[in-house]
This record gives C-alpha cells, sequence and structure tokens, in this order.
C-alpha cells in the first residue's frame, strides 16, 4: 500500500501527459490511458485538428488544450500518433520550436510508422536541447486491436526514459518489445520489417485466392483451409474480406494510401540497404494499380482485384455463371495501367 501510494505521488507531482493526434489508431490508445489515468485520479491534456475528436476525449475525462503551445506549456510527457511522415515532420517543427521556449524537460513519445531518417532527424534536432528526450515507439495493431489494448509496442531511446514510462505503454498494448538501442532510426526500420511481413502475406492471400476462383476451387473449403492452417488473424480476416469480391466503402481497416506510403518505405529501406523484396514490389504494383483507379481510401485487401482482372479468365462455366461473389467492381474493369513502378516511389 506505500509503495502505490508513493507512486501515485510520484504521478501527481512528476507526470503530466499531453496527447497530438486522435485519428482511429491515436484515440483508442489515448483513451485507454486515460481510463488508466482516471482510475487514479489523473488526466492527460489532448491536442487535436479536429475539436470533435478532442471533445470525445474529454468524455472520457481528460482536458482539451487550446492549442499545441498551450499542450506544450502544460505537458512533460508527450505522446504523437500521426498518419504520415508528412504530418510527423509538420507537427514536431512546431513541438521542437515550443520545446526551446519551455523551462522544463519533455519526453517526446512518437508512435507513428515513419522512415528512419526522419527519426533520426527530430532526435538530432531535440539533441540541441539535452533535457528534451526523443523516443520512437512504432506500435503492431488495427484500431480494434488498439481499443482492445492488445497492441504489439516497440521501444528504441534512452533505456532511463522507456523504463519510467513502461506502465504507460502496458495500458494500451499486450506485449511490449524493448529493442535495448538508443538509435531510434531501429524502431522505424523494424515497424516497416514487421509491416512486411504483414503485406507478404497479404500479396499471398490475393494470389492464392484468385487462383483459387480460377481454378474453381470451393471458396468457403479455401476459407476453411486457411482458418485451420494459419489461424492468424491477418489470414483469416483478409481472406475473408478478399473473398467477398467486394467491400463495403465503410469497412475499412487499412487504406491503398496508408499501403503505398508504408510498402514504399519498405522498398526504399531495401533498396538503401542492398536488400531485395520481390515480394514488396508485385504488391506495390497491386496497389498502385488501385490508386489509379481511384480507390486509394479503400481498404488494402481490395489489391486482389488488380489480380482479378491482370488475366484473362476463361469463358465461365455453369458453376461459375451462378456464382456472382467474386466479380470485381465495374470500375475495376476500366484498368489500363500497365508496366512497373520505379524501385521506389516517394508516397
Amino acid at each position: 500500500m506505500k509503495a502505490m501510494k508513493a507512486q501515485l505521488f510520484h504521478l501527481k507531482q512528476q507526470d503530466r501527459i499531453g496527447w497530438i493526434g486522435l485519428g482511429a489508431m491515436g484515440y483508442n490508445m489515448a483513451s485507454n490511458l486515460q481510463r488508466y489515468l482516471s482510475s487514479r485520479s489523473l488526466t492527460m491534456t489532448v491536442w487535436n485538428r479536429s475539436v470533435e475528436k478532442s471533445k470525445k476525449m474529454q468524455n472520457h475525462g481528460a482536458h482539451i488544450a487550446k492549442s499545441m503551445e498551450d499542450l506544450v506549456a502544460q505537458s512533460n510527457i508527450i505522446f504523437t500518433s500521426l498518419s504520415d511522415d508528412a504530418a510527423v515532420e509538420e507537427v514536431y517543427e512546431v513541438l521542437i520550436d515550443l520545446a526551446g521556449q519551455v523551462d522544463h524537460s519533455i519526453i517526446f513519445v512518437e508512435t507513428s510508422t515513419i522512415y528512419p531518417a526522419l527519426a533520426t532527424k527530430l532526435k538530432e534536432r531535440l539533441a540541441v536541447m539535452p533535457q528534451h528526450t526523443y523516443l520512437q515507439c512504432p506500435v503492431f495493431g488495427r484500431p480494434p486491436v488498439a481499443k482492445a489494448a492488445k497492441l504489439i509496442w516497440v521501444t528504441s531511446g534512452d533505456e532511463k526514459a522507456i523504463k519510467k514510462l513502461s506502465l504507460y505503454f502496458t495500458t494500451m498494448s499486450k506485449s511490449i518489445i524493448h529493442l535495448k538501442t538508443t538509435d531510434v532510426a531501429r524502431a522505424c526500420s523494424f515497424k516497416l520489417v514487421g509491416n512486411f511481413f504483414v503485406v507478404g502475406t497479404m500479396e499471398l492471400l490475393a494470389e492464392g485466392l484468385s487462383l483459387a476462383e480460377k481454378a474453381e476451387v470451393d471458396q468457403e473449403s479455401v476459407l476453411k483451409f486457411i482458418e485451420a492452417f494459419f489461424p492468424a488473424p491477418t489470414w483469416t480476416e483478409n481472406s475473408k474480406k478478399m473473398s467477398q469480391g467486394k467491400l463495403n466503402p465503410k469497412d475499412l481497416g487499412f487504406s491503398v494510401d496508408l499501403g503505398l506510403k508504408d510498402v514504399g518505405h519498405m522498398r526504399q529501406l531495401a533498396q538503401e540497404t542492398g536488400a531485395s523484396l520481390p515480394t514488396a514490389d508485385l504488391a506495390y504494383d497491386h496497389l498502385v494499380a488501385l490508386k489509379g483507379q481511384g480507390k486509394g481510401d479503400r481498404d488494402w485487401s481490395t489489391m486482389i482485384n488488380s489480380l482479378r482482372i491482370s488475366t484473362p479468365t476463361p469463358a465461365p462455366s455453369r458453376r461459375q455463371s451462378e456464382d456472382t461473389s467474386f466479380e470485381p467492381d465495374e470500375d475495376d474493369l476500366d484498368d489500363k495501367s500497365g508496366g512497373r513502378p520505379p524501385a521506389y516511389e516517394a508516397s
């Protein structure tokens, strides 16, 4: 009991948490952290471009900052969860400037999927103000996983700061992987490797399921095999999405645009390190084809449609003509794109 009271006193006296970025991932992560803080009569301060999302956090007990300046003035631990490199660079441009104007020290915890060089750049810019600390802590898991507080958290940066914040990380995750390195770029590379395994699975599923369709293999039997032999969510959930042929536009798990951003980063990292990622190249082609059709906001499992229309399909048999569940969208058939993209295109 005394130890718990001492810990609570420590939190109240020293930790003032701020959160920037309340998208699908950030909101769920911040909600879980705020729930933990509320259970100890504590709170966090949040800021988001969309005030409506900040108001949702207010319902959980969080304070809304009037601006990033307000948040920085009130916080000595700041989490950021943002959509892409451009958003991260834009926000940290402001944060680093503000960090030079405050007297207190701040630990910045960046959780987004960004290119390694950007993490290094941000850490180096903050290093001229040694009272501040930059951690790169990407997470694995989609919004439903974040909501269930079952993310896989990856840490890099100052070991002392990581140890101090690990209690908070556990409120949002089921597992923490400590890379035990101060090189924050390593965490970004780790995240891209992990995401490659995911996109590789997506490409395998797209190819395998389209083969099954063209070979008239029973769809339900293939899904049962996947569920029995590969009982991982990435396999089971995405195979079901792909086999449905047409997805509800509102059924957005991970968009084509974000997929292109991540796969683009993987390919650039491979090019810079001398690695070969032919699977990522194929997936990139299929995502580019969808993007070219104006479907960048679709779920990236629709990459299978690029394979469905990439090769001629024999005239349908009687059984095929009776089952239309595998038909691609009509506008998929308009795709005339061809040729492979260069080894890397910035996204």
